[in-house]
């Protein structure tokens, strides 16, 4: 199937003149959207210098993978939602509060730990100090692992929620203890390999030919690095860290994305090849507690990301980033690159949309208004 091919016209043209919309306005410079419903894909897209093959840095969308890999070592008896962290992993925390921290928690950004810190700083300042190389190594890995399990919290777990990619680094880290081997090769022995996502690995340039580094989307310039990104993770803990962590480090394909969307989907109807029924609904069902919070164990739902537009964030609209006819029903997340994944369980329906709009600067929000125009223009064909 050739890029821009299946459905375009005449149900998917409008979708198809945002896409390119997006590339004209330097939202960013290259993009596939792929669409399907089921087993059928009723659209598929690339515009700028993507094609419909290329390899996105899917940043945050590394999250839900981490999240069903830690759901098929649970269906294994090896970890569980409810179980402590503290029995896995080695806190050491002055706050009494991290040691009741669940593996629940921590899927569903309540565990009273930060955001987000940067956590490179203080490897490179090490670096420094010890006049030798630890960034991107083992040894840098397990000091920033380190540093996440010395933080005092927040809050009480569960009191409330902080979107945090540094509980999805601890959660990485305690897949890697009960599955007793690295988390890229756990994914790809039971994620990926699986369901047939031959595309989606870390450090893609390891393992792909030189002739074929073309179909990787670059994000950019790295202040940090002193180079640009194509290939290597964009974010820079993740890069500190080796590249391989269960809060960003992942590349993907807009097909491969739709293989785990429908694996989710299958999933809930208890014929999914990885995920049982009960773990597929888990992921796929606000949790009850804090009040209010929109996250599942492993996902996000369709709320606004601000009452109204903000000066001190252009770009920013009013309704979500699914788009404001997105199903009540739709679980989905977000990747910081500018890459979306949006799933309507009950109508077995999936959005992937992937970007690069970091290319033009981490400051470039541009997307954040155009992605729930194409989302909803989208929404609006299947529907109709």
């Amino acid at each position: 199937m050739t890029p821009g091919a299946a459905g375009e016209a005449p149900r998917f043209l409008e979708a198809a003149e945002l896409l390119d919309e997006g590339v004209e306005e330097r939202a960013y410079a290259a993009a596939v959207l792929r669409v399907a419903r089921g087993d059928e894909l009723l659209f598929e897209r690339s515009a700028g210098y993507a094609r419909a093959a290329s390899l996105f840095d899917i940043a945050s969308l590394t999250k839900p993978l981490t999240a069903a890999l830690f759901f098929v070592l649970s269906q294994e008896g090896r970890l569980f939602p409810d179980g402590i962290a503290a029995e896995v992993l080695p806190f050491t925390s002055p706050d009494p509060r991290a040691r009741e921290i669940r593996f629940a928690h921590l899927l569903s950004h309540t565990s009273g730990l930060p955001a987000w810190l940067p956590l490179y700083e203080k490897v490179a300042a090490a670096e420094t100090t010890e006049g030798r190389r630890l960034s991107g190594t083992a040894e840098g890995h397990d000091r920033i692992l380190a540093e996440v399990l010395s933080l005092p919290l927040s809050r009480d777990p569960g009191a409330g929620w902080e979107y945090s990619d540094l509980g999805y680094m601890l959660l990485g880290r305690a897949i890697e203890v009960a599955g007793f081997r690295s988390l890229d090769r756990l994914l790809a022995e039971k994620i990926t390999g699986p369901l047939g996502m031959r595309e989606t690995r870390y450090l893609p340039l390891a393992a792909i030919s030189e002739c074929e580094t073309g179909q990787v989307i670059p994000t950019g310039w790295s202040e940090v690095r002193q180079r640009e990104k194509a290939g290597e993770v964009d974010d820079e803990n993740a890069a500190a860290m080796g590249g391989v962590s269960g809060h960003a480090g992942l590349f993907s394909t807009a097909g491969d994305l739709l293989l785990f969307a429908r694996e989710i989907v299958r999933g809930r109807k208890g014929e999914g090849r990885v995920l049982s029924r009960p773990s597929a609904v888990r992921m796929t069902t606000r949790v009850a507690q804090p009040a209010g919070c929109p996250r599942t164990l492993g996902l996000d739902t369709p709320t606004p990301p601000r009452s109204s537009p903000k000066k001190d964030l252009p770009g920013k609209t009013p309704c979500s980033q699914a788009g404001a006819l997105a199903s009540p029903d739709a679980v989905g997340h977000l990747g910081y690159t500018g890459c979306s994944m949006w799933i309507d369980p009950v109508r077995e329906t999936s959005i992937i949309l992937l970007t690069n709009r970091v290319v033009f600067g981490s400051d470039n929000r541009k997307l954040s208004a155009l992605r729930p125009r194409i989302h909803d223009v989208v929404w609006k064909e299947i529907a109709g």
